[in-house]
């Protein structure tokens, strides 16, 4: 009876874990970049298919068991790599600039020239079409670093206003405020289901030609899929592009192989999934692994 007790005592005290405390140890703990999130949580579930028995838990950056996760996804250039970590491109995305489509740049063909004045100097171009105010994330993140990195400048040159929470939230703040502008990744800014761009939300075309004009072979915003179809095959030079990076110590390929398999498919079968989400492919180049 009294062993009883201790098992009680004991199955109480299991249950009082948080659940990161409880989970098995053939758990694959994942965390990066929150807007890969939708991609990477396809790729879990497409392998599970033929992997019943691997267990992925896809965690946030800020949950505490991201300090102990197995694989990560980040959206930026990785300037300190590990040398026994393995790094291996999965995909790539665009930043496109965005604006209130009440706003009069919804339909303002920019410069690069004139993107950088407005985003990092606070400025309209010649000709602005009314008053434009900047927003940003409050935290120091993979899109707003890259998309200053591609402007020559820093996530701190970023000018207006900040905003809480994640990408989708920056987004949210633009299609409530008709004189907003700021930046998102395509798996966003477009309804993934009939891919076209989200309710009050417009982009902000980039004149190539600098004519100020909208050509023709300059619209290709209106459809996700367009869009993806030109920045795959001829990107113009004042977008950027980055790449989604996964990563994981090579120690994990004799302790959880199922890492491997889960990235090999990745690279493969995976591949097949980008564009529904607004990714791009990654160059046939990086699609091998490398050590």
């Amino acid at each position: 009876m009294k062993t009883f007790g201790y098992f009680l005592l004991a199955a109480a005290w299991i249950l009082s874990l948080p659940a990161s405390a409880r989970q098995s140890s053939d758990t694959i703990t994942v965390t990066g970049t929150r807007f890969t999130f939708p991609l990477v949580q396809e790729w879990i579930d497409q392998f599970r298919q033929a992997h019943p028995g691997a267990v992925f838990r896809l965690v946030s950056p800020r949950d505490p068991a991201a300090a102990h996760a197995a694989v990560h996804f980040t959206a930026q250039r990785v300037q300190h790599k590990k040398e026994q970590f393995q790094y291996t491109p999965v995909a790539r995305y665009a930043l496109l600039p965005v604006a209130n489509a009440r706003s009069g740049y919804a339909a303002k063909p920019l410069t690069v020239e004139d993107l950088r004045t407005l985003y990092f100097k606070n400025e309209g171009p010649e000709n602005a079409p009314g008053k434009a105010i900047v927003y940003n994330r409050r935290e120091k993140s993979c899109a707003p670093v890259t998309f200053a990195a591609f402007y020559g400048a820093a996530f701190e040159d970023i000018k207006g206003k900040q905003v809480p929470g994640d990408d989708q939230q920056l987004l949210k703040a633009v299609q409530e405020d008709s004189s907003a502008i700021s930046f998102n990744n395509p798996g966003f800014i477009y309804d993934l289901r009939n891919r076209k761009p989200v309710h009050n939300i417009a982009v902000i075309p980039l004149d190539l030609n600098g004519n100020g004009q909208l050509e023709d072979t300059e619209d290709f915003y209106a459809d996700l899929d367009v869009l993806i179809q030109r920045l795959e095959t001829s990107p113009p030079a004042g977008i950027p592009i980055e790449e989604v990076v996964l990563s994981y110590d090579r120690a994990l390929d004799k302790e959880k192989p199922v890492i491997r398999a889960w990235v090999q498919y990745i690279q493969t079968t995976g591949q097949g999934q980008l564009h529904r989400y607004g990714f791009l492919a990654t160059h046939p180049a990086a699609a091998t692994v490398s050590r």
